[in-house]
């Protein structure tokens, strides 16, 4: 995975469906230099958003409903293998794509990995919920508070951890902590302001 494939692509916030208990049909939007995405057809789960200050709720948002039959409310968000599967229940629209072990095209025509791109929205729930590095979390509340949702702050954060990633494996050399802590104090960098992306379920 190129580093150019970063932080691809973001999703909608996680808020309370409607009164029904099911998510509207979403589409493609577009925001700036970011892709946003909806699933393509209503969905059985949603997820609350994290709670301000709330470490655990940032790392993997509170989730409700089922995804592939399973009671997400019954899932154990400090078990790393159920918090996956929480974090895989967030990208309804990759789920095709996951269960295949097949690539995905962004709104840009860049393709991605959507196996690895539920891998690293997990490095970053890790090192949440570790607090390590500190910085990482430091840099969601600092995101936070500039009014970016759940999903954008992850995937901001997510663009130093592919960097960190992608430049370890092809140099060959060991994680550069410090280039990474550098990377998280330069977010949000050239992304759109809050205010700018398009509000959920627009």
């Amino acid at each position: 995975m190129s580093p150019k494939s970063r932080g691809r692509p973001p999703g909608r916030g996680r808020q309370r469906p409607p009164a029904a208990g099911r998510r509207p049909a979403g589409k493609l939007q577009q925001a700036g230099t970011i892709s946003r995405w909806a699933a393509e057809e209503d969905s059985d789960c949603w997820f609350d958003d994290p709670l301000p200050g709330d470490r655990r709720s940032w790392a993997v948002p509170l989730g409700h409903g089922s995804y592939k039959d399973l009671d997400l409310e019954l899932l154990d968000r400090d078990d790393e293998a159920e918090r996956g599967f929480l974090l895989e229940a967030q990208h309804l629209d990759m789920a095709e794509a996951l269960e295949r072990h097949e690539e995905m095209t962004g709104a840009d025509g860049e393709p991605f990995n959507p196996t690895l791109h539920v891998t690293l929205h997990q490095v970053i729930a890790n090192q949440i919920l570790a607090d390590d590095p500190p910085e990482t979390w430091q840099t969601v509340q600092r995101l936070a508070g500039l009014g970016y949702d759940w999903h954008n702050v992850m995937h901001l954060i997510m663009g130093p951890a592919t960097e960190a990633v992608w430049n370890a494996l092809a140099q060959k050399r060991p994680f550069d902590r410090a280039d990474y802590l550098r990377r998280l104090d330069e977010l949000p960098g050239d992304w759109p302001a809050p205010e700018e992306l398009d509000p959920p379920g627009s």
